[in-house]
């Protein structure tokens, strides 16, 4: 058992979140944690991680258990090159390097007049440092990072320079990385694109340790969950499966709950009547007794309350021009070029869709096309009579902190009232005190809740949205789904979610390699044709000798050609992926050989002979500057490979 939960509950003043949880968290478990935004799941991740103490109850751990917590959202980021940040995902590591690198200065200055506390802090600092496997940090922190989509380029790149979804990708490298006991995923998939997503899912299941997940993806969880762990109404409910098996054992759930209230009901109806008829029948007196407290003692069958709603209703949508919105021969730079020329039209009513991996600027042109950023080179033209509504993906700062709920709707309408406000905000859940509260103590949730109000507050004809469905609950995103559709707006959408842009979208641009791409359809289109790229790139020419100038001729030499390259990289990925077994060949054993005598300078009995710690020391300093020159060259041939097309 990883860790044990009694009686768990946590309450805010007179709100009260959740009580009465108890569960247990074993090794493997593949856990999906559901409920609406509010119920409660951030909160228990938080009390779990022992960031928030609970109100009552207790949480118990093995000896030596680590826990490890991705949150939905950072407000605050380490700072550094990205790669040595990731490295140095802990503390307790970065201050044993330091410790380390001191105490073999000081053992080199010292020559044999080595004392024994210097000796018990270095035995003490590489018992951490190999409990880390500290020398083939770099080389997993590297995978890592690959595997979620950063290039090589990236690695040295100050952090702060990566957009707040770059960083939150590098955040998970880190918990990754830190291969804790137990994983806290707050929505991990928010800031991931397709590739980086399935990997994740790849890494999960083979993942050694108990993982615990949020998310508002139903085929996220239903390839990872083993479990799900309903909140609800302060209460936790277990089911067996996959997030699709608890949705069909809910349905039966509440159905055979809503059977047993009317058995229950008939039933209490009956014992009542009873009492009525005879309750001054002297005769009669002990029945009535016994059946007034066998009601008494009866606990009512709770039936299912469907959660609270949104109710999102765009206001009536002022007619627009024709041509909304034009980019023509557009740039955009910062200390690289995102895209070059681009021309797009946006026209009144149309439905677009905006894909692309991640960092190919997919926000940036959402931003230029809302006017909130100019481009380097080119106009873009936002017509008169275009009211444009805009969501960013960055809600936290899109939103003054300090302000109340009431406050953020005032400042964007200030001529309704406060009645009108507070009528507009429990559209969006929030009730009662809640439009006092700051915006700062809000869920991820709950700050995508108002920022979608603020936009919905005044009539608009064109809709740019970048990636709204990130913090939202599943029932919020079918929800937006549906108003997505009714909206007669023109819409321009920048989702991962495949369900929503199949359904709400007619056209698609896809931003890749510094350019935008048209491709005039649904989204269920832009696969097909992406799936048939595919497959054409895949595809071995029938023929490799062209017949004449022809057009056809022309077409088979030139998948000739790209047969002959295709060949051509294949060779020399193999060419490369010898070097590279060969690099391995050579550096598992001083790996191997490196962790023993780490382990020898753990010996108590090595440690009361100076001279062997000097030796042993000297060796060691050989063989990781060693390690590390054959770690540079394997990370070199890889990027080889990479190129190469491995």
């Amino acid at each position: 058992m990883i860790l044990s939960a009694g009686n768990l509950g946590v309450s805010f003043g007179a709100d009260e979140i959740f009580s009465g949880l108890t569960f247990n968290i074993e090794r493997g478990d593949r856990t999906a944690l559901v409920g609406v935004n509010g119920a409660g799941k951030t909160t228990l991740f938080r009390v779990l991680c022992r960031e928030l103490e609970p109100s009552e109850g207790t949480i118990s751990t093995a000896r030596g258990i680590r826990v490890g917590y991705l949150p939905q959202e950072m407000s605050e980021f380490p700072t550094g090159p990205l790669l040595r940040r990731v490295m140095l995902h802990s503390a307790e590591i970065e201050e044993a390097l330091e410790n380390q690198s001191r105490l073999h200065e000081d053992l080199y200055a010292g020559g044999d007049d080595v004392s024994a506390a210097a000796l018990k802090d270095l035995a003490e600092t590489e018992r951490v440092l190999e409990a880390f496997d500290v020398h083939t940090l770099e080389f997993r922190a590297a995978r890592l990072l690959a595997g979620l989509g950063f290039r090589q380029t990236d690695f040295e790149k100050p952090l702060e320079h990566f957009s707040g979804g770059w960083r939150m990708r590098a955040e998970l490298a880190a918990l990754l990385l830190a291969d804790p006991d137990l994983m806290l995923l707050d929505e991990p998939t928010n800031h991931l694109d397709l590739d980086a997503r399935l990997w994740l899912e790849e890494y999960l299941q083979s993942f050694s340790g108990a993982v615990w997940m949020i998310s508002h993806d139903p085929a996220f969880l239903d390839r990872t969950a083993k479990r799900v762990v309903e909140l609800e109404f302060g209460r936790m409910g277990t089911y067996r499966g996959n997030y699709s098996s608890y949705e069909e054992q809910k349905k039966l759930e509440v159905v055979e709950r809503e059977k047993q209230a009317l058995l229950q009901a008939d039933r209490i109806e009956k014992i009542e009547r009873f009492i009525n008829r005879f309750r001054s029948n002297p005769k009669k007196r002990n029945l009535v007794q016994s059946r007034i407290k066998m009601l008494e003692r009866m606990e009512a069958v709770e039936t299912h309350r469907s959660p609270s709603r949104l109710r999102i209703r765009f206001p009536e949508v002022p007619r627009s021009p024709l041509k909304v919105v034009e980019a023509k021969a557009i740039s955009k730079r910062y200390d690289h070029t995102v895209f070059e020329g681009v021309d797009l039209l946006i026209e009144r009513e149309d439905r677009i869709g905006i894909v692309g991996k991640n960092g190919e600027g997919k926000s940036t042109l959402s931003r230029l096309l809302a006017g909130i950023e100019d481009p380097t080179s080119g106009r873009v033209e936002i017509n008169s009579g275009v009211l444009i509504g805009y969501y960013s993906q960055e809600v936290e700062l899109s939103l003054n902190r300090e302000m109340t709920l009431i406050e953020q709707l005032s400042s964007v309408n200030p001529e309704s009232s406060e009645q009108q406000l507070r009528s507009f905000l429990g559209q969006f859940l929030f009730t009662g005190d809640d439009v006092f509260k700051k915006t700062s103590v809000l869920s991820g949730g709950e700050k995508s809740r108002i920022a979608l109000a603020r936009i919905l507050l005044t009539p608009l004809n064109l809709l740019i949205l970048d990636e709204p469905t990130n913090h939202l609950d599943i029932f919020s995103c079918e929800v937006l789904e549906e108003a997505l559709l009714d909206y007669r707006g023109t819409l321009v959408l920048i989702s991962h979610d495949e369900h929503l842009l199949a359904s709400t979208v007619q056209k698609v641009y896809e931003v890749q390699d510094g350019s935008v791409t048209l491709v005039n359809g649904p989204f269920s289109y832009y696969l097909e044709k992406r799936q048939q790229a595919l497959a054409a790139l895949l595809a071995e020419p029938r023929s490799s000798t062209p017949s004449g100038p022809s057009q056809k001729g022309l077409e088979k030499e030139r998948k000739r050609r790209e047969a002959e390259e295709r060949n051509k990289l294949y060779k020399v990925r193999v060419l490369v992926e010898r070097k590279m077994q060969a690099v391995e060949k050579d550096l598992l054993p001083l790996e191997e050989k490196l962790r023993m005598i780490e382990s020898e300078l753990c010996d108590p009995q090595v440690l009361s002979d100076g001279s062997k710690v000097i030796a042993l020391q000297k060796e060691h300093a050989w063989l990781a500057d060693r390690v590390s020159k054959l770690q540079a060259k394997w990370d070199r041939l890889a990027d080889e490979h990479k190129k190469a097309g491995g």
